[in-house]
């Protein structure tokens, strides 16, 4: 599969997580190797598939791993903000609070981003 946003690299999954939707394994995440573009700006591809939710999207970065975390934080939020999840259906282990994603909280920049706007 290639990705969107005018990339020609092809999605190759790195590592999956399996949530569960109403206890079956229903909600899908999937994220990408990271790769660098022509002018050295590095995307990490990530994909959701769900009964309701789906995305296939990238995020950015300085470099490689900064792309990845930056995908961390966003299916952070993603899976928080699901249908499926603000319907009371998505699990991880019998949690439905957290999903095992770093918070935005942990990153110091968003985290002050976020006090300024009062949030």
């Amino acid at each position: 599969m290639m990705l969107g946003n005018n990339s020609r690299a092809p999605f190759e999954v790195m590592v999956t997580r399996q949530l569960d939707v109403d206890g079956e394994p229903l909600f899908l995440i999937e994220i990408g190797k990271p790769y660098a573009e022509a002018d050295g700006t590095w995307f990490c591809p990530y994909r959701i598939q769900g009964p309701t939710t789906s995305f296939v999207n990238r995020d950015a970065g300085v470099d490689g791993m900064q792309a990845l975390l930056n995908v961390l934080y966003v299916l952070s939020a993603k899976a928080e903000t699901s249908v499926e999840n603000q319907e009371g259906r998505l699990t991880w282990g019998g949690q439905s609070e957290h999903f095992g994603f770093p918070s935005h909280e942990a990153d110091p920049e968003l985290r002050e981003a976020r006090r300024r706007q009062g949030r």
